[in-house]
This record gives C-alpha cells, sequence and structure tokens, in this order.
C-alpha cells in the first residue's frame, strides 16, 4: 500500500492531526501569510493549531507551524492526518 504525500491543498481549516509519538492531537485552526506586509518576499505560510493530549499542557496549547514543516512532519511519518471515512 502506498504513503499518501501530502502537499499544501491537503490542509484545510478543521483537518485533525496526530502526532504519532505523543498521541497528542493538532486541529488546524488558520493558516495565514507572515509575509503579507512585505509584498517584495514569497509568502511563508503558517497555520495556527490548537493541541490536546497527554504531551499538551499550558504552553504548548496552541502552538503556530510553518506550513513546509506540517507537511514534512506527514510526509516523513512523525505526524499523521486522522481520516474520519470521508475520503481515504
Amino acid at each position: 500500500m502506498a504513503t499518501k504525500i501530502y502537499k499544501s491543498e491537503d490542509l484545510k481549516i478543521g483537518c485533525l492531526i496526530r502526532d504519532v509519538i505523543s498521541g497528542d492531537l493538532g486541529l488546524l485552526v488558520f493558516r495565514h501569510n507572515v509575509m503579507r506586509d512585505s509584498p517584495e518576499h514569497e509568502p511563508v505560510w503558517v497555520w495556527d493549531m490548537h493541541w490536546t493530549g497527554p504531551a499538551t499542557d499550558y504552553e504548548n496549547k496552541n502552538v503556530p507551524f510553518v506550513e513546509v514543516g506540517v507537511l514534512t512532519l506527514l510526509n516523513g511519518g512523525s505526524w499523521e492526518m486522522e481520516h474520519h471515512g470521508t475520503d481515504e
């Protein structure tokens, strides 16, 4: 069975991601371009994520992640996208 390769278009508000090591769940809440005020720069997309689980506390409950990092962690197998019978 082939492993899915995730791309930017696979990430959407409401997607649930599981950290394979800790078991924590992260919800994609909002995507924004941190370079929006610098039009001469390419966009740098960041996802605000809300986390819950055994390794989550008040310091790491709301964490921004650069989109490239989210995709790297998903495609490397450290994180998994939780699917609930919708499309895969």
